[in-house]
C-alpha cells in the first residue's frame, strides 16, 4: 500500500482515539460534579426508627471555590426531611474558606438538631475559629463530647471525636455519661475509628475524609497499591484505604464512610459522584 495513503489514515485514526480520550475525561468530570442523593437502611437496633442525613469534605477553598455545591449539598440534605443532619468535618481547604462558612451553612436545620465534628482540614487552618463559624448558624459541634437523640422510644447517643489524625481525641470525655445498654452512633470524620476499641463500642460509625478515591474506575488499582506497599491514597487513614465509601459490615457493627460534597480543589472527581446520604436507622 503506497505511503500516501497509510499516513493519513494513522492521522485519522489518532485522533479519533484522541477524541475518545478527550470525551471519556470531560464524562468524568461531569459526572464528578454532579451531586446524589443516596438512602441506606441500617439496622441498628433502635424502636422509633431515625432519618439521620450525613454530608463530609466540602473544601469550600479560596474565593468560595466549591461553596455553590456545597449549598446544593445542603438545601437537598434538608428536603429529605432527615430528623437530624451530622456534618463530618474537612468544611474548608485553606483559611479563605473559613469566611463562607456561615453564609454555606446558615438556614440549615432539622427537628432534631444539627450536628459536626471537626477535621484535619480545620486544624490545618484554624479550628477554633471555623468552630465559632458552624456554631454562630446554629450546628452543634462536637469534639469529644455527645449528645442524646430522641423519638418515640428511642434514645440514641450520638458520639462526637475529634479528628484522629490532626486532633487530639480524648475517648473517655467523648463517652462520659453515655446511657448503658443503648445502641451508639459515632461520628469521626476519619474512618479509623473503625480501628480503636472505643470506636468499636458504636453500633454505627459515620465519617468521611476519603472523598471515594476521588476516581471511581481506579478506585480497585487504589486498594491494590495500598495493599502492597501499605501507602496511599487517601492519606491519613489506614481503614479509608481498602474502605473509600459505602456502608460496610463489621462483626461488631456498621461503618458508613461517605465520598463527600467537594467537587475537588486541588484535582476534580473523575466518575465519582458528590453524595448526599440519608441513613434510614431502625
Amino acid at each position: 500500500m503506497p505511503r500516501s495513503l497509510t499516513t493519513p489514515r494513522k492521522r485519522i485514526a489518532r485522533r479519533i482515539v484522541l477524541t475518545i480520550l478527550l470525551a471519556v475525561l470531560i464524562a468524568g468530570v461531569v459526572v464528578g460534579r454532579r451531586l446524589r442523593v443516596n438512602h441506606v437502611r441500617v439496622p441498628v437496633g433502635i424502636p422509633t426508627p431515625l432519618r439521620i442525613a450525613i454530608l463530609g469534605d466540602f473544601h469550600v477553598a479560596v474565593a468560595g471555590f466549591g461553596k455553590g455545591t456545597a449549598r446544593e449539598a445542603v438545601q437537598k440534605a434538608m428536603q429529605q426531611r432527615p430528623d437530624a443532619i451530622i456534618l463530618l468535618g474537612d468544611y474548608v481547604s485553606g483559611k479563605p474558606g473559613i469566611r463562607h462558612i456561615r453564609s454555606t451553612f446558615k438556614g440549615m436545620h432539622a427537628p432534631l438538631g444539627v450536628y459536626a465534628v471537626l477535621g484535619n482540614h480545620e486544624h490545618w487552618t484554624d479550628a477554633k475559629r471555623a468552630r465559632r463559624e458552624l456554631e454562630a448558624v446554629g450546628i452543634r459541634v462536637l469534639v469529644n463530647d455527645h449528645v442524646v437523640l430522641r423519638k418515640g422510644k428511642t434514645r440514641l447517643p450520638l458520639v462526637g471525636i475529634d479528628d484522629l489524625w490532626a486532633g487530639k481525641v480524648d475517648w473517655q470525655a467523648a463517652y462520659r455519661n453515655v446511657p448503658a445498654n443503648v445502641p451508639i452512633l459515632l461520628a469521626s470524620h476519619n474512618p479509623d475509628a473503625a480501628l480503636s476499641p472505643q470506636g468499636r463500642r458504636a453500633a454505627l460509625i459515620v465519617s468521611g475524609h476519603t472523598h471515594g478515591g476521588m476516581v471511581g474506575p481506579l478506585r480497585p488499582i487504589l486498594r491494590g497499591i495500598n495493599r502492597l506497599t501499605g501507602h496511599g491514597f487517601p492519606p491519613g487513614t489506614y481503614y479509608g484505604r481498602s474502605h473509600l465509601s459505602g456502608l460496610f459490615r463489621e462483626p461488631w457493627g456498621w461503618v458508613y464512610v461517605t465520598s463527600g460534597v467537594t467537587p475537588g480543589f486541588y484535582a476534580p472527581r473523575w466518575f465519582m459522584h458528590p453524595e448526599v446520604v440519608v441513613l434510614e436507622l431502625s
